[in-house]
């Protein structure tokens, strides 16, 4: 049983926090696990025995959860339809926001905590428009940190392309 209250998703049963945990969902905050709306969705839409529910029990679906989301970030469901597309394939998700990202991206195998991010991904509509300064700005600091940007430009039909960027330094 998850609970969400202003936007965050709570899990306070000890045992599911646990396999949650052990699997790479959410982290540990005030000795709860707290999920990010990414998270929440893919266990939704993956496990169909995830309920979550409002400070007023009420329990929430899908689709509510889709809109909670979306009032609070325009760009939610395109980084969701990104979000779902990685963890799909196995790996672990998480946010890139220190980075200046969307998420952090971990191997297969690799948990947060017991290795590094491989990736930091940005979530970009096909109409995305940036100057060079702005998109070497983020290439630098992948690099900075040991790790590979890469940009993945979301169509109006949700397909998802993927564009590694690398700096090159002859």
């Amino acid at each position: 049983m998850a609970l969400i209250t202003r936007g965050r998703v709570w899990v306070n049963d000890e045992a599911t926090a646990k396999k949650l945990q052990e699997k790479g969902f959410g982290e540990e905050k005030e000795g709860k696990v707290l999920l990010s709306p990414e998270e929440t969705l893919f266990l939704i839409e993956k496990r169909r025995d995830f309920p979550v529910e409002d400070t007023k029990g009420n329990m929430l679906g899908f689709d509510d959860l889709m809109k909670e989301f979306s009032k609070r970030d325009k760009d939610f469901p395109r980084k969701y339809i990104v979000f779902r597309d990685v963890r799909g394939r196995g790996f672990i998700v998480k946010t890139g926001f220190k980075f200046g990202t969307h998420y952090r991206i971990y191997g297969r195998g690799i948990k947060p905590g017991e290795g590094h991010a491989m990736w930091l991904i940005h979530v970009v509509p096909e109409e995305f428009k940036c100057d060079f300064h702005t998109f070497s700005g983020k290439v630098r600091l992948a690099q900075n940190v040991r790790k590979k940007m890469i940009y993945a430009v979301v169509d109006k039909e949700g397909d998802i392309t993927y564009y590694k960027i690398e700096r090159f330094s002859p």
